[in-house]
């Protein structure tokens, strides 16, 4: 895995990052919170801002996966609907 970002995000805040993915790769991208107790979420827009990829659930860690059609920027944003914490984002292909 490599790691994508890091950063501290807190209650109704949100990090973006750009990252550019070849076309017909699939990509799947993991946050990890070191605090268990927060909820994070990972919503991945491609450069036309279309979603095509999210995990919004109440889990405090977040998945997405994409295989996009073209070579391009993507969006990623990692959003926190509850609590504080240190987290790192992580790509795999």
């Amino acid at each position: 895995m490599t790691i994508v970002a890091n950063g501290v995000i807190g209650p109704r805040q949100a990090q973006y990052m750009t990252v550019v993915l070849q076309a017909d790769h699939t990509y799947t991208f993991y946050v990890f919170p070191d605090d268990p107790s927060v909820d994070f979420d990972l919503y991945i827009f491609d450069e036309n801002s279309g979603l095509v990829s999210m995990d919004d659930s109440p889990a405090a860690e977040a998945v997405g996966v994409i295989k996009p059609l073209w070579t391009g920027p993507f969006r990623i944003v990692v959003d926190s609907k509850r609590g504080y914490s240190p987290y790192r984002v992580e790509v795999r292909e």
